[in-house]
């Protein structure tokens, strides 16, 4: 071991070098090879002058400084106050027998008694290996080992401590630097306090790091606290752990808690929390578990993360901890368990938790404010809000206006809104930039956007946040014109923009689906400066995808490079969802999965959305098992992304299984079951879904009716369609256009073509959607005279067809005979209106075709088609060849349905046919046989209801 050095410098009252020399010093000192001996010389030097304010030592320290440390104020960590062994307090201008440099004592009994208890400590580490040899202390320390020390003012070691910033490079606070540096020249840390208030002072610093999510800090006072502090205590300890959860470094937060004697409460609330933000709540769930085990009662703050861990069964098991532990009077934890229960919409246990609680503060009625109102039940929101805060001594803050504004979501509200707005005023709160927005959006929720500009308008309002919300008002309302008409007047002031107003306007082209302008913002963007930063790219990115630019927005995400996070991959993969690339969102979910971002909910719906599309149900499997595993799976928006997934896949089963398990059956999962009731041909039970929905009072959006009607239309039964008919009436929906089209269809498809035709005539207005619909139900009941003058009335009201238009108007033409309106329909969604024919309206000229008994034509048509073509094409030319007996035309057909890969249920039915047509019965048993035994055809065989 080596042998500890110690010095011991005297600097009189009187006299002192003169300020010349002290400069002429100093700039000797910085140009000294050691960093230690140019700090301890510098320190004499000062100490020795026994000047506070010479102008050239002064500025001879100045010039020693770089410009950005001239004016710091780092606190002094040489300022000696007590004792360091026996803490008597020790004045200025006496002697002070100095150890380590930085140790005061005051005999020099006390410094020895501390060298040996030193020296002891030291030996019995080292002989474990758990502490290295001591630095020596610098060199000019022991030149002057015989001179005791004088305290001066802290100016002096404030200016040592800005040159040792400097001599360093640290790239540290202040703070954390003058702590450090302090600890790496000294070999310990200050004692100007007792080791509490040092360790404190390393608590205060580690929350610094906490609070910012600067690892490398807070890993750098870690290494000083082992060097110094061989066993620090539970309080610093904690300030470890909470350290490393905050910095997302859950691994040495839990090999801090091991390395605890006897962890306290804290010490386990600090590990569960961590395991919560790390997204691990069983772990959380786990460490909760265990540390009732272990006997230690659990306060108000155990059960901030267990609560957000908890499915429902083990939330009610978390409150009957609190109500054991008598917790449940806290308004903290009140807090708590009604986020809880709102979660899963039990809003009623909510209002339970709150009435019990004796004493409520401003911020649980605050917060039950909020979660009543973001629950759509804003009745009982405002009714909390004047029974509890109008009508008793709690005086609003802004956050109570917020969350009372946040629940107006409607014109019905009006009436409450200008109270609330009123009361604002009153108490003073109508400058606020919050509650100004708020305010902004309430007006916007009640199509009152003209209040909600003179609302700004007269106040003179300077608020960015205020001008923001009023552009997303207007775009909300699609008043995408006014919305751009006051971005220009923000842009033009100049002085308004910032990153969150440009986001906005960046939602206003994603939502008008205008890339033009969304470009023209991406040039503002550039200009401004402000391309790199993320929330700017996920708005582009978000803009490029639903303009459906998905190579730009694949650019936005390659030039974010590595600091793309869960929101960046999130964006890529709903894009391509929502594009139809389904294959490249499901590659990108894997891709996200490979560089270890655990996916979030949104990222999920995501992927299912893709699998959805894609028929996969075993990736949706392996997905909705990942959301069972992260806790997700209560989520109602996941569950009705499932409920979706297997209703399309023809999973009924597990769709049927997925709604008994939801806690609470809303719009969106009622229609999603009602939907796939309806697509599987389960016509009855979809009804009495829609039947069991209104009885439980859930009032049935757009896409509801448009499911029901899809049954009623299958069923054929117009009665059924009447009635959904004049629910849709009562709910104040017959005017939304898919409705419509839904209607039309349904009455078309019962054999009541005149109720469909009297709806459309009703109608107080006429679209695209509206017109193909009424198109489609002409062609299907064969009125050709109808359907053509139907089209050309759309015509002339200036509507362009589309590729659906031009389906039914070419299927009413061929079932109507009518070949050269066929051809010339075909050739006019070609050459005059641009439309790509796809394979269905090829099959209608072929049906044209072969219904005229025109094969060879038809023959021909299909090989000018200039593609293969497809099996709905292949499987019409067949069924012609079966009517009029050309069998060798027909198998032909079927070669090239094998060679296409396009061979299904149908195509062998047709095979079957063909052999039946030159009475091959042999061959047509065996094709039979080969359909079942491959479970090929699963259509049921015709039976006869008369028996």
């Amino acid at each position: 071991m080596l042998p500890r050095t110690w010095s011991i410098f005297h600097v009189g009252e009187e006299g002192g070098e003169a300020p010349n020399t002290v400069a002429a010093a100093i700039g000797r000192l910085e140009s000294s090879k050691g960093a230690c001996e140019r700090l301890e010389g510098l320190r004499i030097l000062i100490q020795n002058s026994g000047r506070r304010s010479n102008v050239v030592i002064n500025s001879s320290l100045r010039s020693c400084m770089p410009h950005h440390l001239t004016k710091a104020s780092a606190p002094p960590f040489g300022f000696l106050k007590a004792c360091f062994l026996c803490r008597k307090e020790l004045r200025p201008h006496k002697d002070v027998y100095m150890y380590r440099g930085d140790q005061g004592f005051c005999s020099e009994e006390c410094r020895r008694d501390q060298i040996l208890l030193d020296e002891r400590a030291e030996a019995e580490a080292s002989a474990r290996g758990r502490m290295k040899p001591p630095l020596r202390p610098p060199a000019a320390a022991a030149a002057a080992a015989n001179k005791p020390l004088t305290l001066h003012s802290h100016a002096q070691v404030k200016a040592v401590d800005c040159l040792t910033r400097r001599w360093l490079g640290c790239s540290f606070r202040p703070s954390v630097a003058a702590l450090l540096t302090a600890s790496r020249f000294h070999g310990s840390l200050p004692h100007s306090t007792a080791r509490f208030e040092v360790e404190k002072r390393y608590a205060g610093l580690l929350r610094a790091a906490a609070q910012s999510g600067a690892l490398p800090d807070g890993r750098a006072i870690h290494g000083r606290i082992l060097r110094t502090i061989p066993h620090p205590s539970v309080f610093l300890s904690n300030s470890l752990a909470n350290m490393y959860c905050k910095c997302r470094d859950l691994p040495h937060a839990l090999r801090v808690f091991d390395e605890m004697p006897n962890p306290d409460v804290v010490s386990w609330n600090t590990v569960v929390d961590g395991c919560f933000l790390s997204g691990l709540r069983f772990d959380a769930l786990a460490c909760f578990r265990e540390m009732l085990r272990c006997g230690v009662a659990p306060d108000e703050f155990s059960f901030v993360g267990v609560l957000k861990s908890c499915d429902l069964g083990m939330g009610f098991s978390a409150h009957c901890v609190v109500v054991k532990y008598g917790l449940g009077d806290s308004a903290f934890v009140a807090s708590g368990l009604a986020e809880f229960y709102a979660v899963y919409g039990l809003l009623g246990d909510v209002m339970k938790v709150f009435e019990s609680l004796e004493r409520k503060d401003i911020v649980l009625v605050n917060a039950v404010i909020g979660l009543l109102a973001k629950a759509g039940n804003f009745e009982e929101a405002f009714m909390v809000f004047c029974n509890h805060v109008l009508a008793s001594h709690l005086l609003p803050v802004r956050a109570t206006f917020v969350n009372v504004l946040s629940g107006i979501d409607g014109f019905e509200f009006w009436r409450e809104a200008i109270q609330v707005h009123g009361l604002v005023v009153k108490f003073g709160f109508e400058g606020d930039g919050s509650v100004q927005s708020s305010l902004i959006r309430v007006y916007a929720n009640c199509c009152c956007m003209d209040e909600a500009h003179d609302l700004l308008r007269y106040s003179n309002s300077q608020n960015v946040i205020s001008w923001t919300s009023l552009i997303c008002g207007y775009a909300s309302q699609e008043q995408f014109r006014d919305a751009l008409d006051v971005f220009c007047h923000v842009y033009h002031d100049g002085t308004m923009l910032d990153d969150v107003l440009l986001a906005c306007v960046l939602s206003i082209a994603a939502a008008s689906e205008s890339q033009k302008l969304g470009i023209q913002f991406h040039a503002v963007v550039l200009k401004y400066g402000v391309g790199l930063n993320n929330c700017i790219n996920h708005a582009l990115m978000d803009m490029y995808t639903k303009c459906m630019s998905m190579p730009d927005a694949l650019k936005i995400f390659q030039h974010i490079g590595e600091d793309h996070n869960l929101l960046s991959w999130t964006i890529l993969i709903s894009g391509y969802a929502k594009c139809g690339s389904s294959m490249e969102a499901l590659s990108t979910f894997y891709q996200m999965n490979k560089e270890d971002i655990i996916a979030d909910s949104v990222a999920c719906i995501g992927a299912l959305m893709g699998c959805t599309d894609l028929q996969a149900v075993d990736q949706g499997e392996q997905i909705h098992a990942f959301l069972i595993k992260s806790g997700s799976e209560m989520d109602v928006t996941v569950q009705t992304a499932l409920l979706s997934l297997y209703s399309e896949c023809g999973s009924l089963n597990e769709a049927i299984q997925l709604f008994e398990m939801m806690i609470v059956h809303d719009v969106v999962s009622w229609t999603a079951l009602i939907s796939a009731y309806a697509n599987l041909g389960c016509i009855e039970k979809a009804l009495l879904c829609l039947n069991q929905m209104l009885q439980d009072e859930i009032k049935p959006n757009h896409f509801t009716f448009v499911s029901a009607l899809k049954a009623a239309a299958k069923l054929t039964y117009p009665v059924i369609g009447k009635s959904i008919h004049a629910a849709i009436i009562k709910s104040g929906l017959e005017e939304d256009t898919f409705i419509g089209s839904a209607l039309i269809d349904m009455y078309c498809k019962c054999g009541s073509i005149g109720s469909a035709v009297s709806y459309f005539n009703g109608a107080s207005k006429h679209d695209l959607v509206l017109w193909n619909a009424l198109l489609a139900g002409h062609a299907q009941h064969g009125n050709v005279l109808e359907l053509l003058k139907a089209y050309e009335e759309m015509v002339d009201h200036g509507l362009k067809p589309d590729d659906i238009t031009f389906l039914s108007v070419l299927s009413g033409c061929s079932h109507g005979g009518l070949i050269d309106k066929v051809a010339h329909f075909f050739r006019s969604m070609r050459d005059d209106y641009g439309i790509r024919p796809q394979m269905e309206h090829h099959a209608c000229v072929v049906g044209a075709f072969g219904r005229a008994g025109l094969l060879k034509d038809a023959v021909s048509f299909i090989e000018g088609m200039g593609i293969n073509p497809g099996s709905t094409v292949l499987r019409t030319l067949v069924s012609f060849c079966i009517m009029y007996g050309h069998v060798r035309l027909g198998l032909a057909s079927i070669a090239k349905m094998v060679l296409l890969g396009q061979m299904d249920s149908s195509a062998f039915v047709l095979v079957s046919n063909l052999y039946a047509v030159e009475e091959k019965w042999h061959d047509r048993r065996k094709i039979r046989d080969a359909m079942e035994a491959d479970v090929v055809n699963l259509k049921k065989v015709g039976v006869s209801w008369i028996t």
